[in-house]
C-alpha cells in the first residue's frame, strides 16, 4: 500500500491533521495552495490518496477542489476524505458531496468512511458513524483528535488491505 497525504489549509488545523495522519502512514505529505505545481505528483504512484480540508463559508477549500478539477488519474485510485471544521451553519456531509462528486468526475472513488474534526464551543460530541466528531475549537486539534486521525487513518489502509 503506498498513500500520499494531499491537504488544503488555511488555519493550520487542517495541516496539523494531514502531518499526524502521513507520520502514521510513514507517507508523503503535500500542501495544495496557490503555489502547488499539481505535475510534481503523479497520482498513479499511489494506492491511496487522503485528502484534507477545512470547510471555509459551507465549502471546502478552493485550491484543493482545483486540484481535484485538474487531476487526471489513468489508474484506479482511491481517495479518502478528512475534515476539520467549526460547527456553524454548515455540515461536514455536504463538503463531503462536493469532494466526492470532484473526485467521481474523474472517474476516481471517493470512500465513505471520512474523517470530521469540530471544532464546537464547549460542548461535547464525539461518536462514530464511519467519522469522528471532537468539541471545542480553541487549542485544536488536541492531543486526542491526533491519536484519533491516526487511528482512522489505520483503519483505513486496513480496510483497503482486507479489500
Amino acid at each position: 500500500m503506498k498513500p500520499i497525504v494531499l491537504y488544503s489549509s488555511k488555519s493550520g488545523n487542517t495541516e496539523k491533521i494531514a502531518r499526524e495522519i502521513a507520520s502514521e502512514l510513514n507517507c508523503r505529505c503535500e500542501k495544495i495552495d496557490e503555489t502547488f505545481d499539481s505535475t510534481s505528483i503523479d497520482l498513479d504512484n499511489f494506492d491511496l490518496v487522503l485528502l484534507g480540508t477545512g470547510i471555509y463559508g459551507a465549502k471546502p477549500n478552493s485550491e484543493l477542489l482545483n486540484y481535484l478539477n485538474e487531476m487526471n488519474p489513468k489508474n484506479n485510485v482511491n481517495f479518502a476524505l478528512f475534515i476539520t471544521w467549526v460547527g456553524r451553519g454548515t455540515t461536514d456531509e455536504a463538503v463531503y458531496d462536493e469532494i466526492k462528486a470532484a473526485v467521481e468526475a474523474k472517474g476516481q472513488t471517493l470512500l465513505e468512511n471520512y474523517y470530521s474534526c469540530l471544532f464546537e464551543g464547549h460542548s461535547i460530541i464525539a461518536r462514530v458513524i464511519g467519522r469522528f466528531i471532537f468539541p471545542d475549537a480553541k487549542g485544536h486539534p488536541t492531543a486526542e483528535d491526533l491519536s484519533n486521525a491516526r487511528k482512522w487513518a489505520k483503519e483505513i489502509v486496513r480496510s483497503i488491505n482486507d479489500f
